[in-house]
C-alpha cells in the first residue's frame, strides 16, 4: 500500500475505537496533554483547520458560519469532518452551535504552549548508565524485531533465518488475538487476515498491532484509558532519547516489556531504569522520520527497497522484481508465478491461477495494485499511471470473475392467503429498500435478513386483521341468519 492511503485506512480504525469509548473514558484520555496531541496529529488536514480556528475561541460558534470557511462545492465535506470531530467527541453541539470540548480545548493549549502536566510527553532520563544508543542502531533493533514476526507470518522462521530474534508468548498471543495467525495441527498458521496484513505497509501493520494489543488488554479487564494514554505517550516521544521508567506504573512497566518483543521499545532489560522509543512508533502520528532520523536509520530489508521502488511490471503481465530479500520475494509469491531467481533478480508473471490464489486467502485486487505501485521502479514511477492500465484491468477483471456470485443472508416468503396482501408486503419491502426478489405470479419474494423483522411483524398485523374481519363478516352473516330464522 501507498504511505497516505494506509495511514489514512489506520487512523480511520483509530478513530473508530475512541468513537467507541464512553464519554467519561474520552474525558480522561483527553486529561493529557501528550493523548490530545497525538489526537490532534491524527485528524486530517481539515480536521486540523477546524481545531485550530476553534481553539481559542471563547464563544460557541453556529454551525452556518463555519459552513461560509469552505465554497459551496466543499460544504458538504466540512459538514462531514464535523460530524467526524462530534463523533470522536472533540466538538460539543448545542443548540445549532459548535464549541471545542473544554478538556480537549486545555490540554491541547498546554500541549502546545508547553504548559500544564508536561510529564505526559515522558520524563527524560539523567542518571548514569550504559552508553547513549545512536538512532543507527535502534533502527537496526526494531528492523531485526520486526522482520521476525514478518518471517513467522510467511513461514520461513526456519529456513536460513536462525539469527532472527525468537517470538515470545506475547507477540504470539497477539497474533491469535487478531487472527493473522491460527493454530493448527503442525504449528501456528497463517490466515486470510494475515495475507493481507503482509501487503501494508509498516506503518499500518504496527497501527494493526497497537489496535490488538488493546483489545487484549480490554479482555484481561485492564484499565485501557491508562493504555491508551501510555501509548499516546510512547508515540509523542522523540526518536534517539532515552526516557526514565522510575515513575512508571506496574502496568505501564508491563507494557513496556510487551512492546519491547515488537520491536517499538528499546530496553538493555525488563529492569532497565531507561528505555528508547523506536521509529517504528514515533513515526506514527507523522508523515514520516526526520531527515535526521532517516539519514542515520538503517531501513529494513523489506522498507528499503520500497523507498526506492523495485518491482517492474510489464503490459504482458511480467515481473521483474531487483531484490534479493527472501521476504519480499515471499509476498511477491503470493499473487506471483515466480519463474526464475537470480542473486539480486527474481522474474515471474501476474497469472490468473496466481491472482485467483490471492484472491482466495482474501486479499483484495485493489490491495494487489496498491501494493505493485507503492514498489514500483523509479523507471516506472515517472509514468502516469504507474502500471500498466492492461494489467491492472485484467487483476480487476479476475477479482469480478471470481465474485460473480455472492451468499446473501435472507428469508423466503410465499403462501400468501390473497393477493392484495403480497402487494401490500411488497410495497412496504420496495420502500424499505431491503427486497431482494419477487414473483407476482407465485406470489412469492425474498428479504433481506435486515428487513425480515418488520416484514414479519407487518404480515402479522395482516394476518390479524383479516382475521379480525373474517369473525366480523361471520359475526355479521350468523346476525342476518338468526334474523331471517326469526
Amino acid at each position: 500500500m501507498s504511505q497516505i492511503s494506509s495511514e489514512d485506512e489506520f487512523k480511520t480504525t483509530i478513530a473508530e475505537y475512541l468513537e467507541s469509548l464512553p464519554t467519561q473514558f474520552c474525558q480522561r484520555v483527553f486529561s493529557s496533554p501528550a493523548a490530545c496531541l497525538a489526537i490532534f496529529r491524527l485528524l486530517s488536514t481539515v480536521g486540523k483547520q477546524l481545531i485550530m480556528s476553534m481553539l481559542y475561541l471563547k464563544s460557541p460558534l453556529r454551525l452556518q458560519e463555519i459552513g461560509q470557511w469552505a465554497k459551496a462545492d466543499h460544504q458538504r465535506m466540512v459538514k462531514s469532518k464535523i460530524h467526524q470531530l462530534r463523533k470522536l467527541q472533540l466538538l460539543v453541539e448545542e443548540k445549532g452551535s459548535v464549541s471545542l470540548n473544554p478538556i480537549f480545548r486545555k490540554q491541547l493549549q498546554n500541549a502546545l504552549t508547553g504548559g500544564g502536566d508536561f510529564s505526559s510527553f515522558g520524563i527524560p532520563y539523567t542518571g548514569e548508565g550504559s552508553s547513549r544508543i545512536s538512532t543507527k542502531q535502534l533502527a537496526k533493533y526494531a528492523d531485526e524485531r520486526w522482520e521476525a514476526i514478518l518471517h513467522f507470518m510467511v513461514g520461513r522462521s526456519s529456513q536460513s533465518h536462525e539469527m532472527l530474534a525468537p517470538l515470545s508468548e506475547s507477540v504470539r498471543s497477539i497474533l491469535r488475538v487478531s487472527k493473522l495467525m491460527e493454530d493448527g495441527s503442525g504449528g501456528m498458521t497463517i490466515t486470510n487476515s494475515g495475507f493481507q496484513f503482509l501487503l501494508q505497509d509498516p506503518a499500518s501493520q504496527v497501527w494493526t498491532v497497537l489496535l490488538q494489543y488493546l483489545k487484549l488488554e480490554e479482555m484481561q479487564n485492564t484499565d485501557v484509558v491508562e493504555v491508551l494514554n501510555f501509548l499516546f505517550q510512547l508515540v509523542s516521544l522523540q526518536l534517539g532519547r532515552a526516557y526514565s521508567t522510575e515513575a512508571l506504573t506496574r502496568s505501564q512497566r508491563k507494557m513496556l516489556g510487551e512492546l519491547r518483543d515488537f520491536g517499538l521499545i528499546y530496553q538493555d532489560n525488563l529492569d532497565s531504569k531507561k528505555f528508547y522509543p523506536t521509529h517504528l512508533i514515533t513515526s506514527l502520528t507523522s508523515s514520516g522520520m526526520s531527515n535526521e532520523a532517516a539519514s542515520d536509520s538503517v531501513q529494513s530489508e523489506l522498507t528499503k527497497s520500497s523507498q526506492q521502488g523495485y518491482i517492474i511490471l510489464e503490459t504482458n503481465c511480467r515481473v521483474y522484481a531487483y531484490t534479493d530479500s527472501p521476504l519480499q520475494i515471499a509476498i511477491l509469491n503470493l499473487f506471483v508465478h515466480l519463474v526464475s531467481r537470480f542473486t539480486n533478480l527474481v522474474t515471474g508473471a501476474v497469472t490468473r491461477d496466481s491472482v485467483r490464489r490471492a484472491l482466495a486467502h482474501g486479499i483484495t485486487a485493489d490491495q494487489i495494485i496498491t501494493f505493485l505501485t507503492s514498489n514500483a521502479h523509479p523507471q516506472m514511477q515517472g509514468k502516469t499511471p504507474v502500471l500498466p492500465v492492461t494489467v491492472t484491468d485484467q487483476i480487476r477483471l479476475w477479482e469480478q470473475e471470481r465474485n460473480r456470485l455472492k451468499p446473501t443472508s435472507a428469508y423466503f416468503y410465499k403462501d400468501f392467503a390473497q393477493r392484495q396482501d403480497f402487494e401490500r408486503v411488497l410495497r412496504y419491502a420496495q420502500d424499505m429498500g431491503v427486497l431482494l426478489w419477487a414473483s407476482s405470479d407465485k406470489l412469492q419474494m425474498v428479504v433481506t435478513r435486515q428487513g425480515h423483522a418488520r416484514i414479519a411483524e407487518l404480515s402479522k398485523q395482516q394476518r390479524a386483521s383479516n382475521a379480525q374481519q373474517q369473525r366480523t363478516s361471520t359475526s355479521s352473516g350468523s346476525a342476518a341468519a338468526n334474523k331471517r330464522t326469526n
